[in-house]
């Protein structure tokens, strides 16, 4: 797949997926950051990922996007849910690698 914004499928102009895979990573490292702060937990680690990622999307341009807008309206909705579970399954946001995995399979966005 060529790399770069605009793909068009069915004539509409739309993000590639390398874009929409940063924005959910993006997403997803958010959402946990927030359920962690809210469960008393920090971990530096997920900040500087956080962080980098976050750069990555300013240097695209996708800030600015509807799709980026869209996921981030979803973020706290996201964080206070995952919490609530975790408080209520008696586990840490951090324990065990299926949640770990399971986050990573939610960086695939299919439009």
């Amino acid at each position: 797949m060529p790399r770069g914004r605009g793909s068009v499928s069915n004539g509409v102009a739309g993000m590639n997926t390398d874009d929409s895979r940063v924005i959910a990573r993006f997403q997803r490292l958010t959402t946990e950051l927030l359920a962690q702060k809210r469960l008393g937990q920090w971990h530096p680690e997920l900040v500087d990922e956080l962080y980098r990622t976050s750069l990555e999307l300013e240097q695209r341009g996708l800030k600015k996007s509807p799709e980026y807008r869209n996921a981030m309206s979803r973020v706290h909705q996201q964080a206070s849910w995952l919490a609530e579970c975790s408080r209520l399954s008696g586990a840490g946001i951090d324990q065990g690698t299926d949640q770990a995995s399971a986050g990573d399979q939610a960086d695939e966005v299919s439009e």
